[in-house]
């Protein structure tokens, strides 16, 4: 018998009827060798009469209840079973999951191709990937493996079904307990997981389905929990902010001007940024595609809105100036005459306009938005 590549912690606490379907679901699909840790956050007795009576099956080679007498929230919950955890991956799992075949060998492959790759979600509703209407689980998950091997960079990866490098864990430890039991626990991991030099990404052919804070939304405190604890993050890693970033030249795949210029913009959006692109793309050509053409891989905070070259200042402008969501915090001007025009229109879009060839200013803007709480901001 393989030795457990991958230990999966799932974490209970009572709503019995969506664990059961999530441990049925974990073991018909999982088919890499694993252990599986049930950590109990001081469920009901039915419950905890129900988890004790889960046994081994497939590739999940032994089961282990560890068992808390009351609830002690998401971050000390999970980092009971990831003390426990020994093999060369951790896989963090809420009870509310319903799994796909082929879920965890596509993550692992993923991690293990890829030294940097440190942190691995699947695609999952959670992310706004549904099956289409009368499609099961299955299928849809079916249809992604022509994306075997493909992942996109993100800026953290979330809680729900989080694979971790056992290297992690070994530098930097398991989930921060200054959280108030649940909320950004996932955010500060993933922020420490990046400043040790890892990425977190999402594999593109990997799909579970989250039933999304269903005993989470029966907390009377959510909300001043939420709160508290988005502040706490905040304070520490810094607001994410907003950038538009027209540029208004064609360009060209496969060029290294074109490598370095989205290399830039990845070193931003790895600082809590979302990149918005206002630019041409070569027609038929996706964003994605743009990236993979100088082996580059994509990242999910750089957001690429397709302009025409002929009309790109004057339609970049209308789109930010239109902007129906929350406003930029800054738009970064790729040609002097334009920043003037976006200048005299600030009482418009509400951001500051920086020039893109000055990259301190740029820095010294941002610095001021993401730490507003810092003293002299």
């Amino acid at each position: 018998m393989d030795a457990p590549v991958c230990d999966l912690v799932l974490l209970s606490w009572n709503h019995l009827e969506e664990t059961q379907a999530c441990l049925t679901s974990l073991l018909e699909t999982t088919q890499a060798p694993c252990r599986l840790l049930i950590v109990d956050n001081g469920s009901e007795a039915h419950v905890r009469a129900f988890l004790a009576t889960v046994k081994p099956r497939g590739a999940i080679q032994e089961v282990a209840l560890l068992q808390n007498e009351t609830n002690e929230g998401f971050p000390k919950g999970m980092n009971r079973g990831i003390a426990a955890s020994r093999a060369p991956y951790t896989c963090l799992l809420n009870n509310d999951l319903r799994f796909t075949s082929g879920w965890l060998q596509e993550m692992l492959e993923v991690a293990q191709a890829q030294p940097l790759v440190g942190l691995v979600n699947p695609t999952s509703n959670t992310f706004g990937n549904h099956p289409p209407p009368g499609m099961s689980l299955q299928a849809y998950a079916d249809s992604l493996r022509a994306l075997r091997g493909r992942y996109t960079e993100v800026g953290m990866c979330i809680g729900f079904c989080m694979l971790i490098k056992r290297e992690i864990l070994e530098r930097i430890g398991g989930l921060s307990e200054e959280v108030e039991r649940v909320f950004f626990e996932d955010e500060d991991f993933s922020m420490r997981a990046q400043r040790a030099g890892f990425q977190c990404v999402v594999a593109a052919a990997s799909y579970v389905y989250h039933a999304e804070h269903r005993s989470v939304r029966e907390m009377p405190e959510r909300e001043a929990l939420f709160t508290r604890n988005q502040r706490w993050c905040h304070e520490k890693w810094g607001r994410w902010v907003r950038i538009a970033w027209p540029w208004f030249h064609p360009v060209s795949p496969g060029s290294a001007d074109l490598r370095q210029w989205l290399e830039r913009l990845q070193g931003w959006v790895r600082r809590r940024v979302h990149v918005y692109v206002y630019s041409p793309l070569p027609n038929g050509m996706t964003a994605e595609a743009l990236f993979r053409s100088v082996g580059l891989v994509p990242h999910a905070d750089i957001l690429w809105h397709a302009v025409s070259t002929r009309a790109a200042p004057l339609v970049a402008a209308g789109l930010i100036l239109t902007r129906q969501k929350k406003p930029f915090d800054l738009i970064a001007a790729p040609e002097p005459r334009w920043a003037r025009l976006m200048r005299r229109l600030r009482r418009v879009h509400h951001a500051e306009v920086v020039d893109q060839a000055d990259e301190a200013g740029l820095l010294t803007s941002w610095q001021r938005r993401a730490y507003p709480h810092r003293a002299g901001a």
